[in-house]
């Protein structure tokens, strides 16, 4: 339930400003209320949904600036995941992050974005553990919604998809080496890449415009919502 929402707003199947209305939600989806309710409060406080008094919850909107700042924080955190995966990572986390890399190569292969989207997320997941700090997952975690969003508007630029495979590749190499510096550097050039194409889709738009909670919404959304279904007004 809650990865089917998250998946649709980062997808932007929702867009940025969607009302989200539980009752109309619960038909979609099929589910009751209670899940509903639960699945919004998770993307709430992954920064993916708002609950504006009066208006009930909403998609939130990422402007430009709070995702150059999400930006700096990943260039910096992740860097320093990546050299302590040097350092720390086991066999697991290194078996992990090849799997990873193997699944984002194949999606590549066959154009499929969320696919690579996914493949991306593990590989991640791997490099993080394999740091073993706390701290960086405790700081990362919230992020983890917006944080994939930001990579879907990247991915979706021009030219984007097979220089991030490129880099993540780069990334890898460098993390499964001795060289902490090395993984260090091949890290951060990632992310800086990643943000200059992600904040270029921010200057390709306007401002978004919030979707009224009409039966064509609906019947809109159902169809972004992988196995909705429409009820009765």
């Amino acid at each position: 339930m809650v990865e089917r929402l998250r998946s649709a707003i980062c997808d932007q199947r929702l867009p940025q400003g969607t009302r989200l209305v539980e009752r109309q939600l619960c038909e979609m989806l099929g589910v009751s209320r209670t899940l509903v309710r639960e699945a919004l409060r998770q993307l709430e406080a992954e920064g993916l949904v708002t609950n504006a008094p009066h208006r009930g919850p909403a998609v939130a909107v990422l402007d430009r600036d709070t995702a150059a700042s999400i930006y700096e924080v990943r260039a910096v955190l992740e860097a320093l995941a990546a050299s302590l995966f040097v350092e720390r990572a086991k066999e697991e986390h290194k078996r992990r992050l090849r799997a990873a890399m193997a699944a984002m190569i194949d999606a590549d292969a066959r154009a499929d974005i969320a696919a690579g989207l996914r493949g991306t997320a593990q590989f991640y997941d791997a490099l993080i553990s394999g740091a073993r700090n706390d701290v960086i997952a405790a700081i990362l975690g919230p992020l983890g919604g917006r944080i994939q969003l930001l990579r879907s508007r990247s991915m979706s630029m021009p030219g984007r998809r097979a220089e991030s495979v490129g880099e993540m590749q780069a990334i890898m190499e460098a993390v499964l080496s001795t060289d902490a510096r090395l993984a260090w550097r091949a890290s951060l050039r990632h992310v800086k890449n990643a943000a200059s194409y992600a904040l270029q889709s921010f200057d390709q738009e306007g401002p978004p415009t919030p979707r009224p909670a009409t039966r064509r919404a609906r019947e809109a959304r159902a169809k972004m919502l992988p196995g909705a279904t429409i009820g009765r007004d």
